[in-house]
């Protein structure tokens, strides 16, 4: 049996690209599992960076963080792959919200994703990992330093896709008691703009992209591809979406 795997990353909305592409070939490749790689909404309202975090949550803006991201991102998914199982990786940025609320205790019960999120996604704790077998695994990202792909797979011994970085690097190495076996760390890009306005043009390493993998759940092997989008628009399974 093939199972077919969709991985999105950083849409940091409301700081995203375009993302109708994505889910018109989310809803054609019709994937078992969407993995949602962490940082999917900025969530400003609870920045790290505003030093009063009390002033910057006050009027319910977490509630409209949430909002934004049902209409961008959970609305359309469901619609583009409704049988599909949904798995969400908590980033750095998701954090944020454990960390305001450990500030502010009146957030506590109110804007935690459990308490937000459907009950139907799956959500993987921070720095954590969402295993499909031995062999292949997604993150979020555990590093942002230059060669970051190799630091990743040799942390985490077997193929890992991830985000966080928002680039797309990829590094290989080779069991040195198995030559059959390998592992792959590979960043797959990012889908939020790549000069958002925080940035203030300076420049950067972002690539636009995202991943699909098949996998055969009798022998475990796997193909996965990556996608980069250009000026809005991808190849993907044959196909130009725009």
């Amino acid at each position: 049996m093939i199972k077919k795997i969709l991985a999105l990353f950083d849409t940091h909305i409301p700081f995203n690209i375009e993302l109708d592409p994505v889910f018109e070939f989310a809803h054609d490749f019709k994937p078992d599992i969407v993995v949602l790689g962490g940082d999917m909404h900025d969530w400003t309202a609870v920045c790290q960076w505003i030093a009063d975090q009390s002033r910057a949550l006050d009027g319910g803006t977490v509630e409209e963080n949430y909002d934004e991201l049902r209409k961008f991102l959970l609305n359309p998914l469901s619609w583009a792959v409704p049988r599909a199982k949904l798995i969400y990786i908590v980033g750095n940025h998701e954090d944020w919200l454990r960390k305001a609320s450990e500030i502010n205790p009146n957030g506590r019960g109110y804007w935690e994703l459990e308490n937000n999120l459907p009950k139907n996604i799956q959500i993987v704790p921070q720095n954590q990992a969402y295993h499909i077998n031995e062999h292949l695994c997604y993150l979020h990202g555990l590093y942002t330093t230059k060669y970051h792909a190799f630091q990743t797979v040799h942390a985490v011994h077997k193929t890992v896709l991830y985000g966080h970085t928002h680039d797309v690097q990829r590094y290989t190495d080779i069991s040195p008691v198995d030559v059959g076996q390998f592992f792959t760390g590979a960043s797959c890009g990012c889908l939020c703009t790549l000069n958002p306005s925080y940035m203030k043009n300076k420049p950067n390493r972002w690539v636009n992209g995202f991943n699909y993998c098949y996998v055969d759940t009798q022998t475990k092997a796997f193909s996965e591809t990556q996608v980069y989008i250009i000026n809005g628009r991808f190849r993907a399974n044959g196909r130009l979406y725009k």
